[in-house]
């Protein structure tokens, strides 16, 4: 069995909240506890933002509880109509998680049979301890920056591997490479090292850094324009005279292939494939017109390629 760390920082969390609770000589601690459970989350600012939120719908469910409580007396009929009451608000104002721990704290009042200021400052202070030490637990968050490096090396490989494979599949009119494993694989990775390039984001609540997200947001756009690369390719029956230079771009954009790489020269090499293109005869039958037609459909497809690289260097 394996105890992550998430686990350990919410059993020390809610141990130190219900000991100091109890320390401080607070009624009904075990709530402190149970609070700093729920307010332990995977990131530093999920965390954060759970425990301002709770914090400011406590206040809000304290005077609808005063009130019904006022109106109704300390029963269940009460207690039910300040659930009618606060359940809608808080959803709206997008706080629902604070609905069971705040709901909670108001039973306190209700199990007691008074309102005053004591037992409010008491449940007040049940929500601030457990919140506290909930979010200084979460300040003790692994460093993923080493996986989404990983994450980010095994997509750039992936993607060389796939486009030596539509040089080789241009070459010799052979799809043996499995280009559609390659998609699956490339997209595995993707999205594993965009959930690694969020909880790194997450657990940053000063500075924000945005790259990792987008570099692999980028790698996804790229990745779309491959899958419809790879469609096009099946249907390609051209001379390999015909299809050399792009076989040959594709081989450049292999070699150069890199987070490093802005694609301006491999933008400004396009063109020159372009240009190459305009000088050919024309085709002579239909079936070498339409064969023609898809290879430039191809071609243009990598041009979109490079372009996403590029757009995306000049916005960082």
């Amino acid at each position: 069995m394996k105890i992550g760390l998430r686990t350990i920082k919410t059993v020390i969390a809610a141990t130190l909240a219900m000991l100091l609770a109890n320390y401080l000589g607070l009624k009904f601690p075990s709530t402190a506890g149970i609070i700093a459970i729920l307010s332990v989350t995977n990131t530093k600012t999920s965390s954060f933002k759970v425990g301002i939120g709770r914090i400011i719908a406590l206040f809000i469910a304290i005077i609808i509880a005063f009130i019904c409580y006022q109106l109704i007396g300390y029963n269940p009929w009460a207690f039910g109509l300040y659930l009618l009451i606060y359940i809608p608000i808080a959803a709206k104002y997008q706080m629902a998680e604070a609905i069971p721990v705040n709901s909670v704290l108001i039973t306190h009042f209700l199990n007691e049979g008074r309102m005053d200021v004591p037992l409010i400052v008491n449940a007040v202070s049940l929500l601030l301890i457990g919140v506290s030490l909930a979010l200084l637990a979460n300040l003790f968050m692994p460093n993923v920056e080493t996986e989404i490096r990983e994450h980010k090396e095994k997509v750039d490989k992936k993607i060389k591997e796939l486009l030596k494979q539509m040089s080789e599949r241009l070459d010799t009119k052979s799809l043996e490479g499995h280009c559609d494993i390659y998609l699956a694989r490339i997209e595995s990775e993707i999205n594993e090292g965009e959930e690694y390039a969020k909880n790194h984001l997450d657990n940053r609540l000063l500075v924000k850094d945005y790259y990792e997200i987008s570099y692999f947001q980028m790698r996804r756009m790229q990745l779309k324009v491959l899958k419809d690369m790879v469609i096009l390719l099946e249907d390609i029956e051209v001379d390999a005279a015909i299809s050399e230079e792009i076989r040959g771009l594709i081989e450049t954009i292999h070699e150069t292939y890199s987070e490093q790489n802005d694609g301006i020269l491999l933008k400004e090499k396009v063109q020159e494939v372009y240009q190459y293109y305009e000088t050919k005869d024309l085709p002579k039958t239909r079936e070498e017109f339409e064969n023609r037609a898809r290879l430039y459909q191809f071609l243009t497809e990598i041009q979109t390629f490079i372009d996403i690289k590029v757009n995306f260097n000049m916005g960082v």
